[in-house]
């Protein structure tokens, strides 16, 4: 949701090549009136001279059909009541799905031409009751979450979720396309029997598509392309396409056209079905306090925003400790482990980001000095482990994972990142996996590493590592010392029915989270 992933008050241009926002100085009314330049009065379409359809006659005729019997022009709010079916990717048993989905019932509120919404939603479990309320503003180049009597800054993740929402939204789409002057056709295409006229223009970081309906001129799809630097689950995935479709058109009291559903989509997985139960179009501009964020929370954001996964800083959550002799580990935001063996360094996990993969590295070839990096262990492939993960492939380090991880992480490595390229899309390589089905050994000595196939419900596709010589566990994933005994269970009961069917002797545990070790007596007793 938009709290958990992550603006000028003006109608906004992009620039495509720096990804920022510059504001146009052009009000929403001024924006309207001045669409005729760009097109004639009867703007159906006509042809250019060279056979193609003008792009901004199309976006015109679009307007045009929108407003119905109203005028856009003369909207200052808009009020939605709907319900949120929402799919939590990259959050399952398995990295390609199914998803778990998550149900939330909203009011959200709208300045139309301006970047700002106010939106208050509230989660519905599957008993029906509903939860507490919570805030949700974005106004000023800031985004801000309040739940009970405390506002707080959010991350740019969800703000780029939320500008997304807005932009893509059909009057918004079609507006910033009539005033860019890089608007395009790009041919037809036909869908559900269909057949659509498709205008692109650059936006942000990337490029917006609009698909409008080639005999009615409703814009039914808007795609966006481009990469989310700043989103830690969806920064692996490049170039992503993210398209929302507009469906149940209705006629509103205000005379203008609105969808009552908009389906998104992730690179065509679902990602959230929106639902409106009533929308208000009002010539009344919305109450300026609607869109109040603290300096605290304007505060917090900034902070936010300088220490996003891009630029995360090995240390900035502990300092590494050494856990026994030659296994280092680093507790930040999630623990990367590193081992010393004679022939080389092994490292659990790639996640957080490329950036922080390197300095993993480079703290491991300080500690142990002359060492290659003979290998990665990733012991899962939730979408936010992955951020570092084609920086391993591009490095060419051997990867052992699940086997039934291999295809996932092949497509992974295979996504596009034209528009932000990578040191993988720069320097294409194969990843170098070995896929572990059965007990697989790393290394010889006092450090050599026993990785098993974990099963289970929760736990089918991943791994844990058994230091036998220490009788020390490395449980990924799947410990958590702060939980309580009816806590995620299911995770610690995996765990501990896989160290009794392979028979380990195991002392203490610990885990990807940013916690110390732990007796591995006091997690079977949660577990029971």
């Amino acid at each position: 949701m938009w709290p958990a992933t992550n603006h000028s008050t003006r109608l906004t241009s992009t620039s495509v090549f720096r990804g920022f926002r510059a504001p146009l100085k052009i009000k929403l009314s001024a924006l309207l009136i001045s669409i005729a330049a760009f097109a004639p009065p009867a703007a159906r379409g006509q042809q250019t001279t060279g056979g193609a359809p003008d792009p901004h006659a199309l976006i015109a005729a679009a307007i045009r059909t929108v407003e119905g019997r109203g005028s856009l022009s003369a909207l200052r709010s808009l009020r939605a009541v709907g319900i949120q079916h929402e799919f939590l990717l990259g959050n399952a048993e398995r990295a390609d799905g199914p998803w778990r989905t998550a149900y939330t019932k909203f009011v959200e509120l709208r300045t139309l031409g301006e970047d700002r919404m106010r939106r208050t939603d509230q989660s519905v479990p599957a008993n029906g009751s509903a939860g507490a309320n919570r805030v949700i503003i974005l106004t000023d180049s800031v985004v801000a979450l309040t739940a009970g009597s405390r506002q707080t800054g959010l991350s740019p993740g969800a703000y780029e979720d939320l500008v997304d929402h807005l932009e893509n939204s059909p009057e918004r789409a079609l507006l910033l396309a009539s005033v860019s002057p890089r608007l395009r056709w790009d041919g037809v295409v036909k869908r559900y029997g269909l057949v659509f006229d498709v205008v692109s223009f650059p936006w942000r970081n990337g490029r917006m598509r609009i698909e409008l309906r080639h005999k009615y001129h409703f814009p039914d799809a808007v795609e966006i392309v481009r990469p989310y630097p700043g989103n830690i689950r969806w920064a692996p995935f490049g170039d992503v396409t993210m398209r929302s479709e507009y469906v149940d058109w209705m006629l509103q009291s205000s005379g203008v056209w609105w969808p009552m559903q908009q389906k998104v989509t992730f690179n065509g997985q679902p990602l959230r079905d929106i639902t409106i139960a009533h929308v208000t179009l009002s010539t009344e501009s919305a109450a300026p306090d609607s869109f109040t964020v603290s300096d605290s929370a304007r505060a917090t954001y900034a902070a936010n925003a300088k220490t996003t996964f891009e630029n995360f800083r090995l240390g900035m959550r502990g300092q590494p400790k050494e856990l026994r002799s030659g296994i280092v580990r680093i507790p930040d935001f999630w623990a990367m482990t590193v081992v010393n063996q004679d022939d080389g360094i092994v490292i659990f996990e790639a996640h957080i980001s490329a950036g922080y993969l390197r300095q993993v590295i480079g703290e491991a070839k300080r500690r142990f000095p002359g060492k290659p990096v003979k290998a990665i262990v990733m012991t899962s492939d939730p979408w936010a482990h992955l951020g570092g993960f084609r920086e391993a492939v591009a490095l060419g380090i051997p990867i052992y994972v699940s086997a039934g991880s291999v295809p996932f992480l092949t497509s992974v490595a295979k996504a596009p990142h034209t528009l932000a390229p990578d040191s993988l899309q720069r320097a294409t390589r194969a990843p170098k996996f070995i896929a572990v089905a059965g007990k697989t050994t790393i290394g010889s000595g006092t450090n050599r590493i026993e990785l098993y196939r974990v099963g289970g419900e929760y736990g089918e596709r991943m791994l844990m590592a058994y230091f036998p010589s220490h009788r020390l566990l490395y449980g990924a994933d799947l410990v958590d010392p702060n939980n309580g005994p009816d806590e995620n269970r299911t995770p610690a009961f995996d765990l501990r029915n896989a160290v009794a069917r392979e028979g380990l002797q195991v002392d203490s545990v610990f885990c990807v989270q940013n916690q110390d070790p732990i007796a591995w007596q006091d997690l079977v007793k949660k577990a029971q």
